[in-house]
């Protein structure tokens, strides 16, 4: 049974599980919480409002396990960063462990991680892990996670700001978290709709992140994971959460030349796609994104937007425009 802040010379590890529309695969997350082989834990379970029987499925589980757990089930949808900054409201663990419901964990993990960050100064926020791929029936994929995102040959540990610039290789639901070094860097930030990669820059520039051989964790990937949704046809909102994510680092000095191009290039990619939802915050972001990148598509495209030109028929008057200025010059 998972319980409360207890005297024990382990520290106490928050965990945190947050559900959206997990009914099918929350019972099996929340036995393999269950199951970890460390004993100091306090469980907080978060669900933003789901539209399916997951609240039903959660108190359900619950009760017959007798878990000694905090329950928060949304009455609307508020987003993951707002509900983790909520969660991390009620939390009394020295370290932090979250995990959306339709992944699992391996028995060990808690265990194995805590060891290892005990034995690390306090500069090290994260420790993590690479997890398992797995599809919507729990079959592995051929790709474990960081093997997918990250392209160097050996998993880097240390001030790791630039190689995460590079790729979000870090696999949330493998990472334990010093719960101060959270509350160093401000905590999410509640205007983006995903969580891990922003907070992961935020605290690689003044922490260390120390890397766990092993993996930890499997990550499913079913028809309504983020990467399939909205990585793969962004929203407004998650080309938005991007643009201010990319717009946050250009003002720093901490790219390189080449991220600093290729980040410029992404925030004008990010603002055009505000143009294609017909986004109000379009015009605003095309316009700093033609102050970066002094490009003439840029201009004409803030220039459009502005005087409330749709981007369908904006499109055809840029590609002219363009064409012809190219001409002439």
């Amino acid at each position: 049974m998972l319980k409360t802040a207890v005297k024990s010379d382990l520290p106490l590890v928050t965990i945190i599980a947050l559900c959206y529309n997990h009914e099918k695969y929350v019972v099996e997350c929340l036995e393999h919480i269950r199951e970890q082989t460390y004993t100091n834990t306090e469980l907080i379970i978060m669900d933003d409002c789901s539209r399916d029987r997951s609240v039903f499925i959660i108190s359900d589980w619950i009760e017959k396990n007798g878990v000694y757990c905090t329950f928060i089930a949304h009455t609307r949808n508020v987003g993951v960063c707002k509900s983790l900054n909520e969660a991390l409201s009620h939390t009394q663990g020295e370290y932090i462990s979250m995990i959306a419901t339709d992944d699992t964990w391996e028995p060990e993990k808690i265990e194995h991680q805590v060891a290892l960050m005990q034995a690390q100064p306090e500069q090290v926020a994260v420790v993590f892990s690479d997890a398992a791929q797995v599809d919507e029936s729990g079959r592995k994929l051929a790709e474990r996670f960081i093997e997918a995102n990250f392209t160097g040959s050996d998993v880097p540990s240390g001030r790791i700001f630039s190689h995460l610039v590079d790729h979000n290789f870090i696999p949330a639901m493998s990472t334990l978290i010093r719960r101060k070094a959270i509350e160093a860097v401000g905590g999410y930030d509640e205007r983006l709709t995903y969580e891990d990669y922003d907070m992961w820059l935020r605290l690689s520039v003044v922490y260390n992140f120390v890397f766990c051989p092993g993996t930890v964790a499997s990550y499913r990937i079913v028809a309504t994971s983020m990467i399939r949704t909205l990585f793969a046809a962004p929203t407004a909102n998650h080309s938005y959460s991007q643009f201010l994510i990319y717009e946050k680092w250009l003002k720093s000095d901490l790219l390189t030349f080449d991220q600093r191009q290729r980040w410029t290039r992404m925030l004008s990619g990010a603002a055009y796609l505000l143009y294609v939802h017909d986004d109000p915050r379009a015009r605003m972001c095309l316009w700093k994104a033609y102050c970066r990148t002094w490009n003439l598509r840029v201009f004409l495209q803030a220039l459009t937007c502005s005087l409330g030109i749709s981007r369908s028929h904006a499109k055809k008057l840029i590609s002219i425009m363009g064409n012809r200025c190219v001409d002439d010059a």
